[in-house]
């Protein structure tokens, strides 16, 4: 069950994983009002995407995963709140997901533990460049797996390399926040 707003970012960023995308931005802007989520991808795009937003509709072999329950999921909690959930496919070409919650809603999900979902997608696969982007009433941070890789920085197979990353998600969040707990 995707409890958290952090729980649906990883959701889209995942499938966009397994569809194969090998480039993915994130997005992320939360003012007092609202929270918003972009995720880009270079994949191969979505068949059907008509459909995408139907409970149990899935593209996938049906023998791997038998429910499509993510994105509809994802429209039910957004819409809920007020907010909107945006989805553009091009075959061959990649897919944007945008998301918004308004956060000032009494039925608004939690945001939930964002720097644990980031560092988690980043690691998820070593192989797939990420570009995360994430603001708070205009202050924020910026990732982008290319250039730690071009500096050295990067070392996924390092044993304290998930640790460092989790960590410096966690603090980078916790200055966004005013020192305040994320839950």
């Amino acid at each position: 069950m995707l409890r958290t707003i952090a729980d649906h970012l990883m959701d889209v960023a995942q499938n966009a994983v397994k569809a194969g995308a090998k480039n993915i931005k994130i997005e992320i802007e939360e003012t007092d009002e609202w929270f918003t989520f972009v995720v880009e991808d270079d994949g191969p795009g979505i068949e059907n995407p008509e459909r995408v937003f139907d409970p149990f509709f899935t593209t996938r072999d049906p023998r791997l995963r038998k429910v499509g329950l993510g994105l509809p999921f994802l429209k039910q909690a957004t819409e809920q709140t007020g907010g909107f959930v945006k989805l553009h496919t091009e075959r061959g070409k990649g897919t944007r997901v945008e998301a918004r919650f308004y956060l000032k809603s009494v039925d608004c999900q939690p945001v939930g533990d964002v720097a644990g979902a980031l560092a988690s997608l980043i690691l998820s696969d070593p192989d797939v460049n990420w570009h995360i982007v994430r603001k708070k009433n205009g202050d924020g941070y910026e990732i982008n797996t290319i250039e730690l890789k071009q500096k050295g920085l990067w070392d996924p197979e390092n044993p304290g390399f998930a640790a460092f990353l989790f960590e410096t998600l966690e603090n980078l969040e916790k200055e966004l926040k005013g020192g305040e707990n994320n839950e």
